[in-house]
């Protein structure tokens, strides 16, 4: 049996970005949601399309903390 929840991105950056972090990873966000790595890596990818993230290894991604808080972002 499955169960299929639905994140708000207004919750995911709020999470992110309350950590303080300046890099997150998809094993980061997967213990902070609560989600798998494979889900927190397509979350993380969704974040990069967005433009609140960027890719900055394999597998560290750099929170853009200036997007993360201005009005148009959240």
């Amino acid at each position: 049996m499955s169960v299929k929840i639905r994140l708000s991105l207004d919750y995911i950056l709020s999470m992110i970005g309350g950590t303080g972090l300046n890099y997150v990873t998809a094993k980061r966000v997967s213990m902070l949601l609560g989600v798998s790595t494979k889900s927190a890596g397509r979350i993380l990818a969704r974040l990069e399309d967005e433009g609140f993230i960027e890719r900055y290894s394999n597998r560290a991604y750099r929170v853009k903390r200036s997007k993360l808080y201005s009005n148009d972002g959240i």
